[in-house]
């Protein structure tokens, strides 16, 4: 049976014999679209195909071997899930999964990364970003930073006193195509908060914890040293590093990036506020 789902205004197709149970997160993104801009085949078999040789890149072991790229995901020290694809053309891709792995690994928690989706949605100009995704004004602003330094309680003091509307807690896609946008993922980490919506994307704000609050914008190398460790890609393919850095040189010449020295208080958001007025964001 086929699923499709909308995600960063593309429409994905997973197949597979059966879809284990409910996937509440997923749900809200199922889409009547019945044309593919990637399909994923989903094979169950007691048997992963043979690989290359790969190395381990976070929690992936990858190998590159002529024109494919093979990524497999683990459920602990067993096998879990193995993606093939071919960089450059990510229209059709095929997992494999254990009967034990695959009921965990389609979960909504793991579903995107045991397939791969950030790597396939690559090559049709997305990619995911670790953030807290609010919209304002008809515009997203992403607070971006590693886990424990506050996305969240940003995002959350935007909307007591902004009245601004978290999108995602914890992860965006951004799409980068013609216009920049910020998109709705079906996946937030432990926040709970993950809507449909799409806005055009205003400012990236890279957050560290202060004792008073200031801000600067980030330019050239500065920006992208501050964007890229909060990617959700790995780049031990070639082609898949060109692509990345192309969009990347992409989104920071149309999107203002800031790091915002902080507090945990209203007086974070006055600083940005006006920051983010003067540059004419919101």
């Amino acid at each position: 049976m086929k699923k499709f789902y909308s995600l960063c205004k593309k429409s994905i197709c997973i197949d597979a014999e059966s879809f284990p149970g409910d996937n509440p997160l997923w749900a809200q993104f199922e889409s009547g679209v019945c044309e593919a801009d990637i399909t994923v085949s989903c094979t169950v078999s007691d048997c992963f195909p043979e690989t290359p040789q790969g190395v381990r890149s976070g929690n992936f072991t990858v190998a590159v071997e002529g024109d494919k790229v093979y990524r497999a995901f683990p459920m602990g020290d067993i096998p879990g899930a193995l993606t093939c694809y071919t960089p450059g053309d990510t229209s059709h891709s095929e997992t494999f999964f254990t009967p034990r792995s695959f009921p965990i690994m389609m979960d909504s928690r793991f579903m995107w990364s045991s397939i791969s989706l950030a790597q396939l949605l690559l090559f049709k100009n997305a990619f995911f970003i670790h953030s807290s995704f609010i919209s304002v004004n008809g515009k997203a602003i992403l607070f971006s930073a590693p886990c424990g330094v506050g996305k969240s309680t940003q995002a959350a003091l935007w909307e007591k006193y902004r009245k601004a509307e978290i999108i995602n807690g914890d992860k965006a896609g951004i799409l980068v195509e013609g216009d920049v946008y910020a998109c709705g993922v079906p996946f937030c980490g432990t926040s709970g908060i993950c809507k449909n919506k799409t806005f055009p994307l205003g400012a990236i704000v890279l957050l560290n914890q202060a004792e008073s609050n200031s801000v600067h914008q980030l330019i050239g190398v500065e920006a992208l040293q501050g964007v890229l460790p909060n990617i959700y890609l790995d780049f031990t393919d070639p082609a898949e590093r060109l692509t990345c850095a192309d969009l990347i040189i992409e989104l920071l010449s149309s999107v203002p990036v800031f790091r915002l020295s902080c507090t945990p208080d209203e007086k974070a958001v006055v600083t940005l506020e006006e920051a983010l007025k003067t540059k004419g964001v919101i």
